[in-house]
């Protein structure tokens, strides 16, 4: 099996990616992936077997022309590769993961082939439009029309909540084309720690967020949250790690130079999805106040299933979607417009450490009912059918040409 996947994005810092190739490459599938190039990368990379085309440099996908304008100049870049690498390799699959919708028909002429396209829909295209853009009627109208038309191309769907799937199938998309995937964490790279609670030589409570740093993940609300926190806990820190080139982040720094926190709160770049696990493991805390808005509330972060699975207690944005996974017995919910709430939640969990190995442990069962050993499984009999279909097809085409 070979396999050719596409991304716009870096795939050292998208999990759902890795998790994809590692799951492949287990079953001895070779595994070519077209993506972005993010700082010094190499243009051409093998990663544990993997081998990586950078064909364009990352660029800002918060500003929406330029986001439409490069995302094409991505999907006109992997059309043209693809030809390339047709000449030397014979493809099983191609799996296309969004945003946008339409980069699904770069894969043009491996279907016009026969080989069979995956669409990866990590986020819905027209809430996320409304979210981060306009709400505008002619907008939404051909943004539903650019998902309609990209999911009837493509042979499969997988989506990433069941929220999804309802919103994908109400909008036309048949369901039994839609597999529904989570974004679990692996077994095999989170691990849990117990050494947190052990320690006892702590000069601070560190506090952590990691991810995708942006006004609808609600970092704001979580400094305006730490000024009220300062007086209990002088000595926290709030590390934030993730794409802090960008306006938002701007605003962020000055909110904490605002608040007197410039002492407290620290910004760092993304690191590779691979050393996650052991970031998570030096602080006591982690803190996720995503927005409570349409598209957030089908959005489940990759990063609860990761700090569940390794043991970080961690507070919540009350959304229906985690819900879904985590009860309140092992994450403490709140709502993140309420700064003095949120600092009394941040407060308590500080002065109750065996409350917060509590909220651990129930959590690392919560997390075993999408863990990725099922998602995996899920997504290989996917593969399997969708490669078994093809070669079937071909065996029966050839015999109608061996007839003739």
């Amino acid at each position: 099996m070979r396999v050719l996947m596409i991304a716009q994005s870096s795939y050292n810092y998208d999990a759902r990616i890795v998790r994809y190739c590692k799951t492949l490459r287990e079953i001895g599938a070779k595994i070519d992936v077209i993506c972005l190039q993010y700082g010094n990368q190499n243009k051409i990379e093998e990663i544990e077997g993997i081998k990586l085309f950078r064909i364009m440099k990352m660029f800002n996908q918060d500003n929406i022309i330029s986001y439409i304008f490069f995302s094409l100049i991505f999907l006109i870049k992997s059309f043209f590769f693809i030809l390339r690498l047709m000449i030397t390799n014979e493809y099983s699959f191609v799996h296309i993961h969004n945003m946008p919708d339409y980069l699904v028909f770069s894969a043009f002429p491996l279907k016009l082939k026969g080989v069979p396209v995956l669409l990866d829909v990590h986020d819905l295209t027209f809430e996320l439009f409304k979210e981060k853009w306009s709400d505008r009627k002619f907008a939404g109208s051909v943004l539903k029309l650019s998902e309609k038309l990209s999911c009837n191309f493509a042979d499969q769907i997988i989506t990433v909540t069941q929220e999804c799937v309802d919103r994908l199938v109400s909008r036309g998309i048949r369901k039994n084309k839609i597999t529904l995937i989570m974004n679990s964490p692996d077994t095999s790279t989170f691990n849990f720690d117990t050494a947190r609670y052990l320690r006892k030589d702590k000069n601070c409570f560190k506090i952590l967020y990691n991810g995708t740093v942006a006004k609808r993940f609600g970092l704001h609300y979580t400094i305006k949250a730490l000024k009220y926190v300062i007086a209990a806990i002088p000595e926290f820190e709030f590390h934030i790690y993730g794409n802090i080139d960008n306006d938002y982040t701007k605003e962020l720094m000055a909110q904490t130079k605002t608040l007197n926190l410039n002492g407290n709160i620290f910004f760092h770049p993304l690191i590779p999805y691979q050393e996650v696990n052991d970031l998570i493991k030096s602080f006591d805390i982690a803190i996720v106040t995503y927005e409570n808005s349409e598209y957030m509330n089908l959005a489940f972060p990759t990063k609860a299933g990761e700090y569940a699975l390794t043991g970080l207690p961690f507070i919540m944005s009350d959304l229906g979607s985690v819900r879904n996974i985590f009860s309140s017995d092992s994450v403490v919910y709140v709502n993140p417009e309420d700064p003095e709430k949120l600092s009394s939640s941040i407060i308590n969990l500080y002065h109750n450490p065996e409350y917060r190995k509590s909220l651990s442990y129930n959590a690392y069962k919560d997390v075993q009912k999408i863990s990725w050993r099922i998602m995996s499984k899920r997504y290989l009999d996917l593969v399997y059918g969708l490669t078994h279909s093809r070669s079937s097809a071909e065996i029966t085409n050839s015999k109608n040409r061996s007839m003739v």
